[in-house]
């Protein structure tokens, strides 16, 4: 598809943001998200898609989306585009890319996630046939019940900064443009991936900013966002957990964040801090409350740094350490034995100098 016009884009922000029309108070502000949106719909393999054929198109499809997210997959893509031919294999292609540029979720990474969501057992994140788009979500994001430990809140999370993650642990931050992949920890890459569309936060919290923080996905979708408790915990992990850049310790983190707007893409806007609404007292998280407990075992029990040491920890059980004691035993009574030979050789040799004396 063609690049979007600035008329277009601004409608683009207008329809999927709920931004203002203006260029001059749009446009600029939205820079990381129409990125986004133009590597989504106007980027990759070029092929031919009759039924998308505008950026209008697009904003339908959305539109459509919103006012039918109680129905699943396979209706959704069938009620598309009446009268205008097309093929499944078409209707599933723009059925992704909805659901990427309107809720910044790809259904087409892939079957399972590498790490789990919650503690209760794997669970998808693919968006199955006969389901429907509200239950997709809510089993995607599930909130924290009986996960962790303890409630993770806002305290305490000096260690979580982005800057000592990477400097002291050697944990490399990665741009995500998933919603579901934030705060994603890998371990045997030692990689964190980080939501960073803070535009594309801001713009949705700013539309359900009068609204309860505890709206569930079925009247969110409804108003044509997602839950404001999950907006909000993201952004609140981005700028008063990762990146603190209000505070007054603020400059390893400011310097880290324009290295990754530099290196990873990140949006500009997180140079700037607006929460847009009001933190309760009582604020804990639930949404990530999982991924920032792992973080924070990380930090009080450092993984290994390079490759051998994170290959011997993976490796390392109880049944392998007692393997690898035993055989440090053998080893020692080896070497202890081939010094006691080397020791004899060496008294000999010194006994054989003395009886017979060279000239």
């Amino acid at each position: 598809m063609y690049y979007p016009t600035e008329n277009e884009k601004n409608e683009i922000v207008k329809q999927l943001l709920a931004a203002p029309s203006d260029s001059h108070a749009a446009y600029p502000s939205f820079e990381a998200y129409l990125n986004h949106y133009i590597s989504i719909v106007c980027g990759g393999v070029k092929v031919d898609f009759p039924s998308l054929q505008s950026h209008d198109d697009v904003l339908q499809c959305v539109k459509s989306l919103y006012e039918q997210y109680s129905l699943s997959r396979n209706d959704i893509t069938r009620s598309w585009f009446p009268g205008r031919g097309s093929v499944p294999a078409e209707r599933e292609h723009i059925l992704r890319i909805v659901v990427n540029v309107a809720f910044m979720i790809d259904i087409n990474e892939k079957d399972y996630y590498p790490e789990l969501f919650n503690s209760e057992g794997p669970h998808r994140a693919k968006w199955e046939k006969d389901q429907a788009f509200v239950d997709f979500l809510e089993k995607s994001f599930l909130p924290l019940q009986r996960g962790a430990a303890t409630n993770v809140n806002l305290g305490n999370k000096k260690s979580l900064k982005a800057w000592k993650l990477t400097r002291r642990y050697g944990i490399t931050i990665m741009a995500t443009d998933n919603l579901l992949e934030h705060l994603l920890y890998n371990p045997k890459e030692h990689t964190l991936r980080i939501f960073h569309h803070i535009s594309y936060l801001r713009s949705h919290l700013k539309h359900s900013k009068d609204m309860d923080l505890e709206l569930d996905f079925s009247q969110s979708l409804g108003l044509k966002t997602l839950p404001p408790r999950l907006l909000f915990e993201t952004l609140l992990s981005l700028q008063m957990i990762l990146f603190p850049i209000a505070v007054s310790s603020y400059k390893p983190s400011k310097v880290l964040l324009k290295k990754c707007i530099k290196e990873q893409r990140f949006d500009k806007e997180l140079l700037f801090f607006e929460t847009v609404r009001e933190i309760p007292p009582d604020f804990t998280f639930k949404y990530w409350a999982e991924r920032i407990e792992r973080l924070q075992e990380i930090t009080e029990r450092p993984p290994p740094r390079g490759a051998v040491l994170s290959w011997l920890e993976r490796h390392t059980s109880e049944r392998n350490a007692l393997t690898i004691a035993i055989v440090g035993l053998f080893l020692s009574a080896f070497f202890g034995f081939l010094g006691v030979i080397i020791g004899a050789l060496q008294l000999a040799l010194a006994w054989l100098a003395w009886k017979y004396p060279t000239s």
